[in-house]
């Protein structure tokens, strides 16, 4: 017991009397009621930020970009639907027809649907289960970069009903996937024509783009199927039609609210009937398909060719083929990935065997002897010669002259001096040595006194003639594509130096020379020209002078609602230039190019041995192209007739097959005898076809 001062008793407890205090200041109270406060000011102002940016935001959404949310929410319940119209025919000359459109029920798969790649596996695997077709081929469709990715892919065509019901009523199994009817091209002539007519695809964003495709209207969109070669890519705007556009009014799960409200009328493309006369046509391909045959049995490469029938007067393609071909049918529903694969080129070391190049319009090759008629004409028009001139025709020729510096030998095909000739036997017989005399008094500005040369006359009067003739540009046929050729000369010459000087032994390392002349006047060297730019020159040398522009397309029609074929526009016949020549002078062309084929020493006569030519007569001009320092040879035979009054002007290339009298003229021959009626097998054909 403890008691205290004043005699009070208790126990001693910690922390009541008798415990030791801490000291306690005020500055430590200040300070800990300052730290307190400074809390309280930092957490106020986070709260108020917070507020501050909240209303700032709400303000933004709900004042100052009001307008463009009411926009997109109107947006977000509009939808416009667009038909796809009826994509117009294409007809031959007589009104058959050539190609159409059908619908096809197709299986359609959304790829948007998908969100993990397992689920696109086990849906495909399905699918290729109920349509009986490999997992790999529906997913290369599905991964085709072609496609639109906005868009669902159509995986497979003519598929039978039943099955899209099933797909329907199981769709639980088939997220994303459906069926619709689309429109594919149905050609009723099969492969025939296929480089003529092309194909159609969907638009790609390059396409999209492009110059050729804008500014149209109405506007190519993602996912329209346009046309991609042929006269389906040039003639697009008129075959496509124009869709009927409907403005619906959807809820959110997507369901239509009210009718649909229509905005634009579906219009019907516009067919396009062609100067091509299907019956040729056919005529054409299989010539030259049998004389593809017949070089490869002879012994020669002939990977390609091509061959071109042309009106010589108004410039209409009667017919045009090229070889290797394909059959567009396998294009109809859209080319996949496996198809194009095959129809492309063949081996990675042969990359020009590719079965859509049309090589009419495409193939740049030397012209070889075909080519001296151009030289010929420039001769005479440039007045280096006039069309009684005669010259010697001996086993070569050197230029520039002995004594100059610099001399080349030319050769003839034949090491036999043939003589003193004029401009008919010079073609018939085809002598080199004469037309490299012409090219070297074409280049020589400086006569036979000369003791030096300079790199020309800076007139270009040959390659001038030339390009008037229709080399070396575009003829202006309506087919995309089309190669522009080459007529060599000095600024060409410039241009190539400065392209390979870094190379050893650089292309006009010493500039543009007079032999280089001497060699482009036989069609050899640099010249390059298509088979449709000789059709086109030996078409002015049958009408007496006339620079044709060829035509594919001859009328654009529209099908009345009663049924009828009303014409829209139709195409005339237009002349791009005129030969400067006098009508003596192209008469000695066409009289030797008549020598070939008849004359006795004509190298075209054993390819028409035993034809009528008395009853149809028929010029041309063989050439033998020499490819570089190889023993392989392109062949050429660009003909015309009947003589008397021309209806046709057939030329004809095949690569790799030797010479042009024993590979290409057989092939002219064939179309010939075909038109005018003399080969039964082909008469009965066509008597067949015109009885339906």
């Amino acid at each position: 017991m403890v008691r205290d001062g004043n005699g009070n008793s208790g126990k001693r407890w910690p922390g009541k009397r008798g415990a030791k205090k801490s000291p306690v200041t005020a500055g430590s109270v200040n300070a800990g009621l300052d730290r307190m406060v400074l809390r309280l000011a930092v957490f106020t102002l986070v709260i108020v930020a917070a507020f501050i940016a909240l209303f700032s935001r709400l303000w933004f959404l709900q004042v100052l970009s009001a307008d463009d949310f009411r926009a997109l929410a109107k947006e977000n319940r509009v939808r416009f639907t667009y038909s796809e119209p009826p994509r117009g025919r294409i007809l031959d000359r007589n009104g058959v027809v050539l190609v159409s459109s059908r619908k096809s029920l197709a299986v359609t798969v959304d790829r948007a649907v998908f969100q993990l790649p397992s689920e696109e596996d086990i849906v495909i695997a399905r699918l290729s289960d109920l349509l009986d077709i490999p997992i790999f081929e529906l997913q290369e469709e599905l991964n085709d970069a072609t496609v639109s990715p906005y868009k669902p892919v159509a995986v497979a065509y003519d598929v039978p009903e039943l099955k899209t019901i099933y797909i329907r009523e199981n769709q639980e199994d088939f997220p994303g996937v459906d069926a619709e009817r689309l429109p594919v091209r149905v050609y009723p002539e099969g492969p025939v024509a296929a480089h003529i007519l092309g194909y159609v695809g969907e638009i790609s964003e390059i396409e999209l783009e492009s110059d050729f495709f804008l500014g149209v209207r109405p506007a190519y969109e993602p996912g329209d199927i346009v046309g991609k070669l042929g006269i389906e890519r040039t003639y697009d705007r008129y075959l496509r039609g124009r869709p009927q556009i409907e403005k619906v009014v959807v809820n959110s799960s997507n369901d239509l609210v009210g009718p649909p409200i229509l905005k634009q009328e579906q219009q019907p493309g516009r067919d396009v009937q062609l100067s091509i006369d299907i019956k040729i046509q056919r005529i054409v391909e299989e010539a030259l398909e049998n004389g593809v045959r017949a070089a490869q049995g002879a012994g020669f490469q002939a990977p390609a060719g091509a061959a071109v029938v042309l009106h010589p007067s108004t410039g209409e393609v009667l017919a045009m083929a090229s070889w290797p071909t394909y059959d567009p049918t396998v294009l109809a529903d859209g080319l996949s990935i496996k198809e194009n694969r095959a129809l492309g080129a063949s081996t990675i070391n042969d990359p020009d065997d590719d079965a859509f190049l049309n090589r009419a319009i495409q193939a740049q090759r030397q012209p070889a002897s075909t080519y001296k008629v151009v030289t010929a004409g420039a001769a005479m028009a440039t007045g280096v010669a006039d069309y009684t001139t005669t010259l010697d025709c001996p086993g070569s020729a050197v230029y520039p002259p002995e004594g100059m510096p610099g001399a080349v030998t030319f050769r003839n095909w034949t090491s036999l001096d043939l003589g003193f000739m004029g401009f008919a036997e010079s073609l018939e017989q085809s002598c080199d040595t004469f037309y490299y005399e012409l090219g070297w008094r074409m280049e020589d500005a400086f006569g036979p006194e000369a003791n030096n040369f300079t790199d020309g006359d800076g007139t270009e009067r040959f390659q001038d003639y030339a390009r008037t003739a229709g080399m070396g540009h575009t003829t202006g046929i309506d087919l995309p594509y089309e190669a522009s050729g080459r007529v060599p000369d000095e600024e060409w010459c410039k241009e190539e130096y400065e392209a390979t000087k870094h190379l050893e032994g650089p292309t006009c390392a010493l500039g543009w020379l007079p032999g280089y002349t001497v060699n482009m006047s036989i069609g050899q060297g640099d010249v390059i020209t298509t088979p449709l730019q000789m059709a086109v020159t030996y078409a002015a040398i049958a009408n007496e002078g006339s620079v044709m522009v060829p035509r594919v397309a001859w009328r654009l029609e529209n099908i009345t609602p009663e049924g009828k074929r009303e014409i829209v526009r139709e195409y005339s016949p237009k002349s791009a230039a005129r030969l400067p020549l006098e009508p003596s002078e192209i008469e000695v062309i066409q009289d030797g190019l008549e020598l070939v084929v008849g004359g006795v020493n004509g190298t075209g006569r054993p390819a028409f041995a035993g034809f009528p030519l008395n009853e149809f007569r028929v010029a041309g001009k063989t050439g033998t192209s020499e490819l570089g320092e190889t023993d392989l040879q392109d062949a050429w035979f660009v003909s015309y007739g009947p003589t008397e009054s021309p209806e046709y002007t057939v030329a004809v290339y095949l690569e790799k097959a030797g010479h042009g009298g024993e590979s290409a003229a057989p092939i002219a021959r064939q179309i010939f005898e075909a038109i005018f009626g003399l080969d039964e097998s082909l008469s009965v054909q066509l008597s067949h076809d015109e009885s339906g």
